[in-house]
């Protein structure tokens, strides 16, 4: 995971998509929290990140999140001031114990514990929570289990998640739409037929 490394397309607030990487569901109205149960003397061990309002997305290969005021010129920067939140990435393969947690009161939360990256400024041993303000929690959690399970099951990436087709029920001889008695036929004896 890391912070602060989400490049952003020019003139919009969605992530640059990494080769071979395909956004498949984002939410908006999404509270960000990681909060870390290990700080030990890792560098940046005292900070908790944490964004009232922003944006989840999540994709074939990771979970990005951007708070609402981050823009195509901030999203990388590290320099404004220590612990600050200018967008958070996951990979998939580096979150575990995924829960989705649904209160009785407040939103519907994902929970996961994260391992850290190389050089992504976050300690070890950190919880993530995203708060679904707005809905879209139970879906977004189902995508990242399937996403997580595959990852993990085959160590590749799944290039799409795309769910299988739905079929319909073979029309059924006995249906309301087939219960047309069949044609009537007289009982007379053909022409050249004699009795």
């Amino acid at each position: 995971m890391s912070l602060n490394s989400v490049m952003l397309q020019q003139d919009t607030r969605h992530p640059v998509p990494l080769p071979n990487e395909n956004f498949l569901y984002h939410c908006s109205g999404v509270k960000f929290e990681l909060t870390h149960t290990n700080r030990g003397n890792y560098p940046g061990g005292g900070l908790s990140p944490e964004c009232s309002s922003g944006t989840a997305f999540i994709s074939n290969q990771r979970i990005v999140y951007l708070p609402k005021n981050t823009t195509h010129h901030n999203s990388t920067d590290n320099s404004s001031r220590p612990g600050a939140l200018n967008s958070f990435t996951v990979p998939h393969a580096n979150l575990h114990e995924i829960r989705f947690a649904q209160p009785v009161f407040g939103a519907n939360r994902f929970e996961a514990v994260v391992e850290p990256v190389r050089g992504g400024g976050v300690a070890p041993g950190s919880l993530l929570v995203l708060s679904f303000k707005e809905g879209g929690g139970f879906d977004f959690v189902s995508i990242a289990r399937k996403i997580g399970e595959r990852t993990r099951e085959t160590g590749e990436v799944p290039l799409y998640e795309e769910s299988l087709p739905e079929y319909d029920d073979p029309p059924n001889a006995h249906s309301a739409g087939s219960s047309a008695m069949p044609p009537a036929y007289s009982s007379d004896a053909p022409p050249s037929y004699q009795q």
